[in-house]
């Protein structure tokens, strides 16, 4: 309400240039509460009025806050065209901090498709630029995506280097939402690892820190990520509370992603409950969602989970058709560990079916 009366007051003036600067800012507001639709009406007036005035710098970040918008909404293509062309007027303007960070933008949205090798040049790239300026902020950044990468890839250990990294910079900074972000990855790396105290004492600093910003996307997506830990440890009551609540969350900010990953970790609680009728509904949304969005990643664990499913129920033939599915997804993913993992239980469930027979 303050924004649109300051918005109706700078129109009045007819001063263009504060009502950009009031768009951004309500726009940015508006994506930290989760209210994606009101951010990207703020962000799209923002563009319209760059242009006119003819605020490159404005334009380019503008565009970097909407391709962020784009991700939580698992719009890739979006994301990634809205990066490339803020990337692109930063490095013709000759604007090297806004050219990095739109690299960085990049990355993350790189991380979503699983492009590998781009995010890490990107990451590369952009890590260059902020060494050379000397510029903690991003280099922070950049290493939290890094170690969200490797978490990815199961390399735990490279991870913890990079969050190792970031941590201290952001304390410095004192920029509790990147500080946030690095204690959610930094938790996650030691869950895979099996340091679950380490674990769930960075997903507590997370949560903590995630609220204290009021960054509710933060917020459930820490509490998903440690709903895994409560899977680990069999707490099944715990994890099926906190994933219904974070389902409630994400569907509720239109995050498309973030919904499927709620609703595959509700199939796995509910085939460890033996609620069969449950786990099958969730698990068949996830897919849907997961499907409709192009989430090879979430497509692999989903398979995996079903592949759970049906040889909890006794079914070998349909969880084996669900492991070959997930394998071919984490080939795709260039996920050796995951790969022997799976294929080691193949062969097992194929020597158990021959034993049969």
């Amino acid at each position: 309400v303050a924004v649109n009366k300051l918005r109706q007051f700078a129109q009045i003036k007819n001063d263009q240039a504060q009502d950009l600067n009031l768009c951004y800012s309500a726009g940015q507001t508006y994506a930290l509460l989760g209210l994606t639709h009101e951010a990207a009406d703020s962000y799209e007036q923002a563009l319209k009025l760059s242009k006119q005035l003819h605020d490159d710098k404005s334009h380019a970040r503008t565009l970097r806050q909407m391709g962020n918008l784009k991700l939580r909404q698992s719009e890739w293509k979006e994301a990634i065209a809205c990066f490339e062309h803020s990337y692109k007027i930063s490095q013709d303007n000759g604007e090297p901090l806004d050219e990095a960070f739109a690299l960085n933008s990049l990355a993350a949205a790189y991380f979503h498709t699983a492009a590998w090798r781009k995010m890490e040049t990107a990451c590369e790239h952009a890590l260059a630029l902020a060494e050379k300026m000397n510029d903690d902020d991003l280099t922070a950044c950049v290493y939290n995506n890094l170690g969200a990468m490797y978490n990815l890839q199961s390399q735990w250990d490279k991870a913890l280097v990079a969050l190792q990294k970031s941590q201290p910079l952001f304390e410095k900074l004192g920029d509790l939402r990147g500080l946030a972000e690095t204690y959610n990855n930094l938790a996650t790396a030691y869950r895979d690892k099996e340091f679950w105290h380490e674990a769930g004492k960075y997903y507590a600093k997370s949560l903590e820190l995630a609220r204290q910003t009021g960054d509710v996307v933060v917020e459930a997506q820490v509490t998903l990520n440690r709903v895994e830990l409560y899977l680990l440890m069999h707490d099944l009551d715990m994890a099926e509370k906190q994933c219904q609540i974070t389902l409630r969350t994400f569907h509720g900010l239109d995050h498309k992603s973030g919904e499927a990953d709620a609703c595959r970790l509700l199939g796995v609680v509910y085939t460890r409950k033996e609620n069969w009728g449950l786990a099958r509904k969730y698990l068949d949304e996830a897919l849907q969602l997961y499907t409709q969005y192009h989430n090879r990643l979430g497509l692999a664990e989903t398979n995996k989970s079903f592949a759970e499913f049906w040889r909890s129920k006794g079914n070998k033939k349909s969880a084996l058709k669900h492991l070959q599915k997930a394998i071919e997804h984490y080939k795709q993913l260039k996920a050796p560990r995951e790969i022997k993992k799976l294929e080691k239980l193949v062969r097992e469930l194929k020597e158990a079916e021959e034993l049969r027979s």
